[in-house]
């Protein structure tokens, strides 16, 4: 069985908060599936063919405690981790394995648990506010029209989910490259080319 989990804080009123936008990315791939998320103790879930998918509901700085308790629950043979990335422009992704923690508390977490070296991510840019300081600006919620920006990612996400749960990360990452390669512009609406990534 392979992991999907996003990172993002459980209680309604941050449901539409930057720091969430892993959970919204979840909650759209499964949308797509027609799944309907379960409760078990410490995450909400989802089983799908190959894959189980979780978001955690205990706050952000505990999502370890979660991956703990899943790691119990199922035996799982890959880790993919879906989470905002402050460092990276609104709606550009970037798909890794390994790296630091980049100062993400939700991922502080998770190494807690799992060294970095063995979490695949999926990193979506929720950009920086020139006045606001991060902590302020992760838990803000979008702006009323600010997620219809990040629909071509979020398409994009689901698209590599579903290589993630047929295939594996490794798959994750060809798909992803052959996007880089073809994507001449990078000028459509709530995408931006690798090309324009820095760092």
């Amino acid at each position: 069985m392979k992991l999907i989990l996003a990172l993002g804080n459980h209680p309604p009123k941050y449901h539409r908060t930057r720091h969430n936008i892993g959970f919204i990315a979840l909650d759209r791939w499964a949308e797509t599936h027609k799944l309907s998320f379960s409760q078990a103790g410490l995450f909400d879930f989802v089983v799908f063919r190959q894959v189980v998918a979780i978001k955690p509901r205990t706050f952000m700085n505990l999502s370890g405690d979660a991956l703990k308790a899943a790691l119990l629950k199922w035996k799982v043979s890959e880790i993919l981790v879906v989470h905002d990335d402050i460092e990276l422009s609104p709606a550009q992704l970037r798909v890794r394995s390994g790296g630091g923690d980049g100062g993400h508390n939700g991922l502080k977490s998770l190494f807690e648990v799992m060294p970095p070296t063995d979490l695949k991510r999926i990193r979506i840019g929720i950009g920086r506010h020139d006045v606001l300081p991060a902590e302020k600006y992760v838990l803000d919620e979008f702006e009323p029209d600010e997620l219809n920006g990040y629909e071509e990612s979020l398409k994009l996400i689901c698209k590599f989910l579903d290589t993630f749960e047929r295939n594996d990360f490794n798959s994750v990452l060809n798909e992803y490259s052959k996007w880089k390669k073809s994507y001449s512009d990078g000028k459509a609406v709530g995408i931006k080319s690798p090309k324009e990534e820095k760092g």
